[in-house]
């Protein structure tokens, strides 16, 4: 499975699990919820360093504009040459 999906399943579990809390009183709900904020956040840790890998991989393979072209892009776009 992978970090996204177990994102959106701990936060399903996140929800049910808070809804008995808040809403019926049941106590065991609030570790079973506490559990899942643990998954997201660790979820949510690995889920970034595996998009700042596509990122980094794509614009060593030339696909998108790094942030440097990006800016010299703008910079030219935005210049006014006077003659």
């Amino acid at each position: 499975m992978s970090h996204h999906d177990k994102l959106l399943e701990s936060f399903e579990t996140y929800k049910a699990e808070n809804e008995k809390l808040l809403g019926k009183g049941i106590k065991a709900s609030a570790a079973r919820a506490r559990k899942a904020l643990q998954e997201i956040a660790g979820s949510c840790k690995e889920r970034r360093k595996e998009i700042s890998a596509e990122k980094e991989s794509r614009e060593g393979a030339g696909v998108g504009m790094s942030q440097d072209a990006h800016v010299k892009r703008t910079f030219e776009s935005n210049t006014v040459y006077w003659g």
